[in-house]
């Protein structure tokens, strides 16, 4: 065998060489239906971590976690001091797009990472990437290095958000994994609620760029930990396989065009009606290349079968692609109102970033609840679609809600619409990763976690850029009409938390009508998400989570 299979080999604990002769040169789909047999027939002699072992990894990964769910409330309310400082607001869907491209594009990659090399390395290195695309945000000069530096920590952030999954996965028995999902998805956005705050507190006592160095700290106590109790089971092992056939295993060409095609997207939505008309050549070439992309994608995951990153014969039954389906539609609503409520609060109310980050607690706290209920209440009960069926219903009010809002809102409008969309929010967004780790088979476990991570990821890319241009578009065809003495360049350089430094009078009336009107159109935006998804739901079907203890 070769110097790379001896590796394996070493990983394996003295697996015998014949045998690993024999898998590595099996097809790929036979390797999956031997290792899928092979953990049945060991049902008996599986291995589970308990009490502190669990205890201990629990923490590990949630810490982990927590710094990447902390980042993205802190850039939430971030942004509009981001825009301020670089005269950027026509670049505030890059912000957090360069983030999901990369988190979208790459997580099904961090999944055949996982399969091929021992999980703690691979859980170590992600989060060493997110840490350094930190350090390039904190440390940027100007708009375009703080978009690389996001895009760095996208990618780093898949691997620690797909990772944290499939530890618990790995380490926790069946019955415990809905409940420890529950949790890990209440510490997630949990986390968002001290971003929001810290976030405030930088961005006005200090600078946003600690809103990044902050992460250096936390992640190199996370990264101690990993190192003292993440240890995974014996019988989850790496599958051999030699370096040409991980090399092929990764997809590449599928991670290229997919990144292209979401890269096309974002540029024609940015362009179109802003610096370029819809009708204008580049933009329309742009949205045709982004088709073609986008199509082609599927066509190279379609011809590699097993080796994609996207593998299409997971889709097959319903469970999966309506499951992937509901995941993909929820943060059309979630992330809308993670962006623009704080933008809401600072360029319409006018208030500071620490009292926006204030205002936001009743959104994620309510998310964090049905976070855990949900996952309590799958664990109780093995029934998935009770929660998915309630989640956008809940939303669906909270996003009314919003949409009713205007520039003389009361708090307690504001603050009340915040309990029923989180809480919705909180109950469904989870279920789609729960379910489908427990209908996977045992071999499919990671390939199918990187698909419903894609489409998770994948739709804050495609949805945030969308809400952004339907935003600015409105910002300024409002003022075209209202006030066109107003330059769309002062408002780009005014930014969303400078509009009362830079107007005065009949003028900030002005601007703030528009602002609002830009705000209202991005929650009906919401609004359809979450009716959607009430829809979607309704494909998904009644079955319950196995119990696969009762089979052990």
């Amino acid at each position: 065998m070769s110097s790379a299979s001896d590796d394996v080999e070493n990983r394996q604990h003295g697996a015998e060489k014949d045998s690993e002769r024999d898998r590595s040169s099996m097809p790929d789909n036979e390797k999956y239906k031997e290792g899928e047999t092979s953990q049945r027939d060991s049902d008996n002699d599986l291995q589970y971590a308990t009490s502190f072992k669990l205890a201990a990894i629990m923490a590990t990964i949630n810490l982990s976690t927590m710094v990447a769910a902390l980042d993205l409330g802190i850039v939430a309310t971030a942004i509009p001091a981001i825009t301020n400082d670089f005269q950027s607001l026509d670049e505030i869907a890059w912000y957090s797009a360069a983030c999901f491209i990369l988190v979208g594009a790459t997580s099904s990659t961090w999944g055949k990472l996982f399969t091929y090399f021992p999980a703690p390395i691979a859980y170590m290195s992600a989060l060493v990437l997110y840490l350094i695309g930190s350090v390039v945000a904190a440390s940027a000069p100007n708009s375009i290095a703080l978009i690389i530096g996001r895009a760095i920590q996208g990618c780093g952030c898949s691997g620690t958000l797909s990772g944290s999954v499939l530890i618990i996965n790995f380490t926790a028995a069946p019955s415990s994994r809905p409940l420890l999902i529950g949790v890990w998805m209440g510490v997630f956005m949990g986390a968002t609620v001290l971003g929001p705050l810290l976030g405030g507190v930088f961005t006005t006592e200090v600078t946003w760029r600690w809103c990044f160095w902050i992460n250096l700290p936390i992640g190199g106590l996370a990264l101690a930990l990993q190192l003292l109790f993440l240890r995974i089971p014996k019988q989850i092992k790496p599958m051999p396989a030699t370096w040409k056939e991980i090399i092929l295993q990764l997809d590449f060409s599928g991670f290229m065009i997919l990144a292209a095609s979401l890269i096309s997207y974002t540029l024609a939505l940015e362009w179109g009606g802003l610096t370029k008309s819809w009708s204008d050549g580049t933009v329309i070439a742009t949205l045709v290349v982004w088709l073609v992309l986008t199509i082609g994608f599927f066509i190279n995951e379609w011809l590699l079968g097993a080796r994609a990153m996207m593998p299409l014969h997971l889709l097959k039954t319903r469970m999966t692609w309506a499951s992937c389906l509901y995941a993909w539609i929820t943060n059309c609503a979630n992330f809308q109102v993670l962006f623009y409520l704080p933008i809401y609060f600072q360029s319409v109310k006018g208030d500071s970033a620490i009292m926006s980050g204030v205002y936001t607690l009743p959104f994620v706290s309510f998310y964090a609840l049905g976070s855990f209920l949900s996952g309590f209440w799958i664990s109780k009960t093995r029934l998935p679609i009770a929660a998915e069926i309630v989640s956008p219903l809940l939303a669906l009010i909270g996003t009314i809600l919003f949409h009713q809002m205007d520039i003389n809102t009361s708090k307690a409008w504001y603050v009340g619409a915040q309990i029923p969309f989180g809480l919705g929010i909180g109950l469904g967004s989870q279920v789609p990763v729960t379910a489908l780790q427990a209908f996977a088979k045992p071999a499919e476990v990671a390939a199918t976690m990187g698909i419903v991570f894609t489409c998770q990821t994948i739709s804050g890319a495609y949805f945030n850029t969308a809400a952004q241009s339907v935003f600015e578009n409105t910002i300024y065809k409002r003022l075209a009409t209202t006030a066109p003495e107003i330059s769309s360049s002062s408002i780009s350089s005014a930014g969303a938390a400078g509009l009362r430094n830079n107007f005065s009078g009949q003028e900030l009336t002005l601007v703030l009508d528009a602002y609002m009107a830009g705000i209202k159109n991005v929650f009906i935006f919401a609004v359809a998400g979450a009716a959607a998804n009430a829809l979607a739901a309704l494909l998904i079907p009644p079955t319950r989570i196995p119990d696969h203890e009762e089979d052990e």
